[in-house]
């Protein structure tokens, strides 16, 4: 089996390949033998950059309905799927309705449906003809069928009054009399239980969920059908066993590879064909309809470990578009003992094999579950209830000095596994975000791409939606990957027991002091500008304006390693990545490297002999680069309100007026709560800074947004990240204060004697 760091080492270099930093004989050389040979073909959605962090503002509101009782608890969207230039919606809800052009948030034409419909995502306009209607829901499934066709499942058992238990195909052919009809020839049948997860791929329909019968045959919870007429393929023959403790026995969710070779499977099993393989499967097709299927030799043991609140399962898994590796998203509060994961998301490489398969990375909620997953290249998309992302330590608390917080939605490095902390649409949580769509550029007139999302909330990206959302591509030019550069250290850590505890090695980051011919150390991941760096075509790596060099163009071993100004065409500013995520120096052919693998902030990088070992492993960011400081975002507390939200910094009624009090309200992504953090010290919202009444500097003083005027109150000193976290005003030396701990919403803070408490600890916007 390949080793941890070698699988990481080929997803890499494929990366970097594709981002034009590796070219020609060098890249043929760094990603030859092991799985590289084994590269499928890119031919998923990939977008080319992130995402907007504003949702358009038209798509439909969707809502439970008088009609639909216990099937709409939570009202909740399960899928969306782009078909014939429409977006089909499915889920648990009975009405929905186009929102009105002045003021989105009102409906004043609300359209009953049945648990699906469709819309027009120009404008937002649903479809009056694609009307399906089902007897019983919710829908918790959807796929893109041919020919302007729609697979779904779910909990009905009869669409248009058919019989159509469990999966039904329908047309989606806007005004023509088909529109929202049942295709004819497709019978499948799924009974016993509800379909979950569906995954169509040329002639082959599969089906995975908690049914018990397929077509008459009894088939646990995983079937191929014949896409065309719904008949079970007898040569898929796929047998789950043993759920964990407590679980119904299904599969949850499911992914195929872009060739339709591989399909992967997540769930509540343990077992698969007798094996020991708990909760994620890869299975061989064959390539279809008539084909033998067969387990692949893929078994990740730190699955099987239980999570403390025992209702540990997958809930989401997405394939990369080139079909290298993939992303399960998880369920089970944290880890009952030793290396799991557990309310967490996990890379894994398509191409390892044998029975001891570990994560390339994991990030960690703190206590969330999650709930949904979206690979689209370098980003890789997670939706749920979490608060937090890069927040290993947690437990229902933020933890991690560059834990980031989210509410629901995030962005995280595919490579890395880091989150982007700069991106922070947000949601208002609730049972969570269900559903992660990707449409490509021309899915439908003038889509330049983007995603769809479908949860059970009334807030996203701090507007009003209800349930469903689209967020248009924020650009379609390429972009510079950027971001944390990672020791390889970080594995000890993430894999090897850290349990949720203050205890284990902390994410490590290459970090820059931002003057000419400092040294570059190993520190402790902040998410600040010194650690972010963007990684150039021509092999420099760059951080504020500086290059990656060693002192005075050194090419000794133990020679230090620094931030020179940029010189182009000098070799010693030129870095190649090679085997096990070196960096090889191009001046010297000596790797980047932590003398004695110290794992203490502040220690000195230099360049040796490259020997693979993992103090000069480096995990290169893929993700697009961070916008350019100063970083804007929320300030939030340490502490958590009675509803377990937490609460941000606030500008009181959102007026942007002199002398407005600055209070406590959840954090919802809204504007009111988008604070800018500028280099002088002060904290900005609408050209406001936060501020004391009367620039005053006494125990107790009301703190309030004010003019901008340079004075020392509107100074404020954050402490140390991950420590105190502290906000000490320049004037008074008093920190920023929640007073007697509130955190409800509509306190106002204060400013008072620095005490180190939770209510004094302040988590702020990171680049």
């Amino acid at each position: 089996m390949p080793s941890r760091m070698a699988r990481f080492l080929v997803v890499c270099v494929t990366a970097l390949t594709s981002l034009g930093l590796l070219t020609g004989g060098a890249a043929a050389a760094a990603a030859a033998g092991g799985p590289a040979a084994q590269r499928l073909p890119a031919s998923g959605i990939q977008l080319p950059s992130l995402v907007s962090q504003s949702p358009l503002s038209y798509t439909p509101n969707v809502y439970a309905g008088n009609t639909c009782g216990n099937a709409c608890s939570p009202s909740t969207v399960y899928g969306t799927v782009v078909v014939n230039g429409e977006v089909v919606v499915a889920g648990a809800f009975t009405q929905a309705c186009t929102p009105a052009p002045v003021s989105f948030a009102q409906c004043p034409n609300t359209v009953p449906v049945s648990y699906i419909f469709a819309y027009d995502p120009t404008t937002g306009a649903i479809d009056p003809n694609f009307m399906p209607v089902l007897d019983q829901g919710p829908v918790l499934a959807l796929a893109a069928g041919p020919d302007n066709t729609v697979y779904v499942g779910g909990k009905f058992t009869t669409v248009n009054g058919t019989s159509s238990p469990g999966i039904a195909q329908l047309s989606v052919t806007p005004g023509q009399p088909a529109d929202g009809q049942l295709v004819p020839g497709f019978a499948g049948q799924a009974t016993g239980g509800a379909v979950r997860a569906l995954a169509f791929n040329g002639g082959a329909l599969y089906a995975g969920g908690a049914f018990g019968q397929v077509d008459g045959v009894k088939t646990k919870g995983i079937a191929r059908l014949d896409a065309t007429t719904g008949a079970l393929d007898p040569s898929f023959h796929i047998v789950l066993s043993q759920p964990n403790s407590g679980a119904a026995l299904q599969v949850l969710t499911m992914s195929l590879t872009p060739d339709g070779h591989t399909l992967a499977i997540g769930g509540s099993f343990l077992s698969v064909n007798g094996q020991s393989i708990p909760r994620v499967a890869l299975i061989q097709t064959g390539g279809g309809v008539g084909a033998t299927a067969t387990l692949d030799n893929w078994s990740a043991p730190v699955l099987a470990n239980a999570c403390s609140a025992e209702h540990d399962y997958v809930n989401a898994i997405d394939f990369a578009p080139d079909g290298s590796f993939f992303v399960i998203d998880t369920t089970g509060y944290k880890s009952a003992g030793g290396a799991s994961v557990c309310d967490a998301a996990a890379r894994f490489e398509t191409g390892a094999t044998g029975t001891n398969i570990q994560p390339t990375w994991v990030n960690y909620s703190g206590g969330d579950s999650f709930h949904s997953v979206l690979v689209t290249g370098s980003v890789v998309y997670l939706g749920g209830h979490n608060r937090w992302v890069n927040n290993e330590c947690g437990n229902n608390r933020v933890c991690e000095a560059n834990s980031v917080l989210v509410m629901g939605l995030s962005a995280v490095d595919a490579n890395t596994g880091l989150a982007l902390p700069w991106w922070h649409p947000m949601t208002s949580r609730g049972v969570g975000v269900q559903s992660l769509t990707p449409y490509p550029a021309g899915a439908f007139p003038g889509s330049g791409g983007g995603l769809i999302i479908g949860t059970d909330v009334s807030s996203i990206g701090g507007a009003a939606h209800s349930e469903l959302a689209m967020f248009p591509l924020a650009s379609t030019s390429s972009q510079t990957p950027g971001g944390p550069i990672m020791s390889g250290m970080f594995s000890t850590g993430r894999i090897g027991g850290l349990d949720e505890t203050n205890q284990g090695i902390p994410d490590m980051c290459v970090d820059d002091s931002t003057q000419p011919g400092n040294p570059v150390q190993l520190s402790t991941c902040l998410d600040n500008d010194e650690q972010n760096w963007t990684i150039e075509p021509d092999g420099t790596i760059q951080n504020n304006g500086l290059c990656l060099d060693t002192q005075n163009q050194g090419t000794t071993s133990g020679t230090p390693v620094v931030a020179s100004p940029c010189s182009p065409g000098t070799t010693s500013q030129q870095w190649l990545p090679g085997t096990g995520n070196t960096l090889a120096n191009q001046a010297s052919g000596l790797c980047l490297d932590d003398p004695g693998a110290s794992t203490t902030s502040g220690a000195q990088l230099d360049i040796a002999t490259c020997d693979g070992s993992i103090q000069q492993s480096w995990p290169l960011p893929v993700a697009q680069a961070p916008p350019p400081p100063p970083p804007a975002g929320p300030v939030f507390s340490a502490l958590v309100q009675s509803s377990t939200q937490p609460p941000c910094l606030t500008d009181k009624g959102g007026r942007a007026k002199p002398g407005a009090a600055v209070v406590l309200s959840t954090c919802l992504g809204q504007a009111t709560q988008n604070w800018i953090a500028e280099a002088d010290g002060t904290f900005r919202i609408n050209g406001l800074c936060l501020d004391t009444s009367g620039g005053g500097t006494s125990v107790g003083t009301p703190v309030v947004l004010n003019t901008c005027n340079g004075g020392t109150s509107q100074v404020w000193t954050p402490g140390t990240p991950g420590t105190d976290n502290q906000l000490v005003q320049q004037a008074s030396g008093l920190c920023l204060d929640d007073p007697g701990s509130n955190t409800a919403n509509g306190t106002q803070l204060q400013i008072y004697s620095c005490s180190g408490g939770g209510n004094q600890q302040w988590w702020l916007p990171t680049v």
